[in-house]
C-alpha cells in the first residue's frame, strides 16, 4: 500500500477526471429557458448521480492504480536510472 497523501491525491484526480467526463452524459436543454437562464442550461443535470458514480469508479481507479504499483508490473525509477 501507498502512502496515505498519495492515495488521498490520486483518488482526487480520478475523481475530478471521472465526475468531469460524466457531466455531459444525460443532459437535456429546456425548449423555452426561464427569464435569466441560459439557453444551454440543463434542465436535471442529475448531479448527485454523476458524483455518486464518479466516486465509485475513483475508488475502483485507485485500486486498480495502487495495485498496479504494487505489483512492480513496471518502474519509473528504472526507467529513470536507465535514462
Amino acid at each position: 500500500m501507498q502512502d496515505p497523501v498519495s492515495v488521498v491525491v490520486v483518488f482526487l484526480l480520478l475523481w475530478w477526471w471521472f465526475f468531469l467526463m460524466a457531466l455531459p452524459i444525460g443532459v437535456r436543454v429546456a425548449e423555452t429557458p426561464e427569464e435569466g437562464h441560459a439557453a444551454s442550461a440543463p434542465r436535471r443535470p442529475h448531479l448527485w448521480k454523476k458524483a455518486a458514480g464518479a466516486t465509485v469508479a475513483a475508488i475502483l481507479g485507485t485500486f486498480l492504480v495502487d495495485y498496479l504499483i504494487g505489483a512492480d508490473l513496471f518502474s519509473f525509477r528504472d526507467a529513470i536510472k536507465n535514462w
